[in-house]
């Protein structure tokens, strides 16, 4: 549309379509102006506003109605009419359908419209030549169900988004698989031009599957989406495995660095693959990610705490459950890696910016995590290989990477999540005591100051790390980095000594009568972590020296813990607030000493030197008055602290931090509780070896070889603590999931740009952006967790 005057014609039919009710639908010059004259999306959005939109929708429905059925109309025609397909008509209807279906979506009055208009089937009267009096019915889908359908066939037309070759003798459409990989080893040469319409038809899709934009959280797992239900449930069995095969395939085949290493070469052309690849993903994610009400009420009320057999009421996830070639799982792997690694090289590169960056590795994390989450033998076959070992590291990068943003929490959330995933595997703990030779080659902010130590030195030093700078911004993520240490704990071999000195520190400060009374919840924590010690004491006591000194060594921390009581917490806690206010007392005389002492050194003061009689009678009037009231402040002793009473206690009491939650810890409490850690296995190894390690001055041969079969407690049985979804869960997993599809779009006419979204807050930020592409920070509907109940944000 490059002339002035077919956009101004275009932009007078716009305007026509709310302006005049009932425009004919035999006006057939009118309505072939929607497909016929945009040049580009660029047209489409500029010359199609929000407000004509919501005018038309609002005002004359009946215009939009017959719009979108004369698109449909027309899709329908270029997909199976003989004639020679005009690619640019079928792609200005799909982008004409991408701008107006979110408001279609995002006003509540428009529900019951919605309904009747897109999912009620229509009844089309045909009249019977031999019976001409009286006519006869023929049923049609619903107006949804071929909405869809003629989208996913877009998907697979030949000489649109398949080359001209792949066209059979009886029709355009054929159902092939796009790329080499899971499921095709043909290879069909698709072109540029393919890739583009592609992108355009997938974010067609995406757009009539995003009704979940608009459903509030409280919602989102009771209320039915009709489109994604009819797309996972009702698609047939041919196209879900088309569609499944080309998403997966075009996702994980993508090499950003290209075919040549040539520094900076991604700043001299863009890649359409790229945004291809990135539409891919989030539409297959979108649809693994769909379960419906009823199958989410089942698996709630599921006494079994296994993992579920998918079934067909998700096909997508049904199939993708039933990869089981050793080939399908080598290519999957190798894929997601180079995508969620490629930051990382990026930052070990010598020239900066000179390699790619994605930006859709967030996408590759969740398809990872559901792969690992539905098929049971391509998590088997990842914990055999080292791989396992690489996306281990991977995650870690990206936690430390973003852990003090507040931005990125969901993704830090995301990457713990998973290492609980990973560490419920008895395969990935047994390879964690492998030695860690790579360490030096990773980047600067993942690295550890003289590392000499395995896997599982690395990935306790880091959870210790994560817990430690994080400032407390992760405190809702604490049980999943526990529980990952101690679903591991069984297995470890020869750990260090800095390894065994941070896990008797995170014991420390999770034992701190403090932390305990904050929350009623956080004597979990200690409770996870007295058993990944007793598991190491129980399974691996002669391969674990350095923790057994630690622990010997710190035997009085333990001991505490043992007489924990609360009248003991509180006075502990008034004691190390008295030396808190101690200190800052001693620190502020400290700097109001250094100040006058600056004083009178300065060259307009008294010298401090002893001054002579003669000296003294030469000052100005004042001076000697000063000069004494410093010196006798400086030989005032300093205040003895105060011994804790029984009125400082319960005012210590009522400033605990749980008490401003609502929370006020009692002597039941903490007996219901604290009766259950288990102390015995630390206690009778204190007992029976700190005498011993005293009085013989033994080292760690010694403790080699010490049988400890006769001084501990029959063994526990191994618990194992797998990640477990949780309705808060899901829904902040799907809200992060549309906020990434969400913000991916904000810079290239964002469909939903501006729309009444539910499912997620949207922070404009300050500045003069425009409204076309805001810069936008998410933040998902306040929503607990399983474990805490603190907010989070995507």
């Amino acid at each position: 549309m490059g002339a002035t005057d077919s956009k101004l014609a275009f932009r007078k039919g716009v305007f026509r379509l709310f302006e005049e009710r009932n425009v004919p639908t035999t006006a057939d010059d009118y309505w072939d102006l929607f497909w016929t004259l945009p040049e580009s999306v660029d047209d489409v959005y500029t010359l199609v506003g929000s407000t004509d939109i919501r005018r038309a929708r609002d005002g004359a429905k009946e215009n939009l109605e017959t719009l979108i059925d004369k698109i449909m109309q027309q899709m329908d025609s270029q997909l199976h009419s003989s004639n020679l397909l005009q690619t640019s008509h079928l792609l200005n209807c799909c982008r004409v359908l991408t701008r107006i279906m979110p408001y279609v979506f995002e006003s509540s009055d428009c529900s019951e419209w919605e309904d009747k208009f897109f999912w009620t089937p229509r009844l089309i009267e045909k009249m019977d030549d031999s019976q001409k009096k009286s006519s006869q019915y023929i049923t049609l889908p619903p107006r949804a169900e071929v909405l869809i359908s003629l989208t996913l066939e877009s998907l697979f037309l030949a000489g649109f988004t398949l080359p001209p070759t792949m066209m059979t003798p009886e029709s355009r459409v054929n159902y092939v698989i796009w790329e080499t990989g899971v499921g095709s080893s043909t290879p069909i040469g698709s072109s540029r031009d393919n890739d583009m319409n592609r992108t355009e038809v997938l974010r067609l899709l995406t757009v009539l599957l995003s009704r979940s934009m608009y459903i509030s959280p409280s919602q989102i797992l009771t209320k039915k989406d009709p489109w994604l239900e009819y797309m996972v449930s009702k698609t047939e069995r041919k196209v879900v495995l088309a569609f499944l095969c080309s998403m997966i395939n075009t996702s994980c085949k993508y090499n950003p660095m290209g075919w040549t290493a040539v520094p900076y070469n991604h700043i001299m052309y863009t890649d359409p693959r790229e945004q291809l690849v990135a539409v891919c993903l989030r539409i297959l994610l979108i649809v693994l990610d769909y379960r419906s009400p009823e199958v989410i009420q089942s698996d709630n009320n599921s006494t079994e705490n296994t993992d579920h057999a998918e079934t067909m009421d998700n096909a997508f996830r049904y199939y993708l459950s039933k990869l089981h070639r050793a080939q399908d799982f080598q290519f999957l792997i190798d894929g997601i890696y180079r995508i969620l690694s490629n930051p990382m090289q990026t930052l070990n590169s010598y020239l900066p910016g000179s390699s790619k960056k994605v930006k859709y590795h967030v996408e590759m994390m969740m398809l990872c995590w559901k792969l690992l989450e539905m098929n049971a033998r391509f998590r088997s076959y990842l914990m055999e290989t080292e791989r396992a070992l690489d996306l281990m590291i991977v995650l870690i990068f990206y936690a430390s990477e973003n852990k003090l943003d507040p931005s990125q929490v969901g993704v830090v959330r995301m990457c713990v999540f998973i290492l609980q995933t990973l560490s419920a595997d008895r395969t990935f703990s047994v390879k964690l005591n492998k030695h860690f030779e790579g360490h030096a080659s990773l980047p600067v902010n993942i690295r550890l100051p003289n590392f000499q130590g395995s896997y599982a030195d690395y990935l306790i030093l880091t959870i210790f790390s994560l817990i430690a700078s994080s400032k407390g911004t992760l405190s809702t993520l604490y049980p999943a980095l526990i529980k990952t240490i101690t679903n591991i704990s069984p297995y470890l071999k020869n750990i260090s000594t800095l390894t065994s000195s941070r896990l008797i520190s995170l014991f420390n400060s999770m034992s701190a009568p403090g932390f305990l009374l904050a929350d009623e919840s956080n004597h979990y924590l200690i409770e996870y972590l007295l058993e990944a010690l007793n598991n190491i004491v129980q399974f691996q006591f002669s391969n674990n020296p350095n923790l057994v000194f630690a622990i010997l060594r710190n035997h009085q921390k333990f001991q505490r813990l043992t007489e924990f009581s609360l009248d003991n917490a509180l006075i502990e806690i008034e004691r190390l607030r008295q030396l808190k206010e101690a200190s800052a007392a001693n620190k502020q005389r400290q700097s109001s000493d250094d100040s006058q002492q600056h004083q009178i050194t300065s060259p307009d003061s008294v010298p401090s030197i002893p001054l002579s009689e003669k000296a003294k009678g030469k000052l100005p009037e004042g001076s000697l008055s000063r000069v004494s009231s410093t010196s006798s402040i400086s030989q005032q002793p300093s205040m003895p602290i105060r011994q804790a009473s029984l009125s400082s206690i319960t005012s210590t009491a009522s400033l605990l931090p749980g008490v401003k939650n609502g929370f006020t810890p009692t002597d039941d409490w903490i007996y219901h509780w604290h009766s259950r850690l288990p102390l015995d296995t630390i206690t009778a190894i204190i007992r029976e070896l700190l005498p011993k390690i005293e009085l013989e001055n033994a080292n760690m041969e010694f403790l080699r070889g010490f049988s400890i079969s006769d001084i501990l407690p029959p063994a526990h049985p191994v618990c194992i603590r797998k990640f477990q979804w949780g309705d808060a869960l899901v829904i902040w997993f799907r809200s992060m999931l549309w906020g990434q599809t969400y913000i991916s779009s904000v810079s290239s006419y964002g469909p939903w740009n501006n729309t009444h979204i539910k499912l997620f807050h949207i922070k404009q930020q300050q500045g003069s952006e425009s409204q076309t592409s805001p810069r936008t920070s998410l933040t998902s509907s306040r929503v607990s967790t399983t474990s805490t109940t603190n907010n989070h944000s995507i």
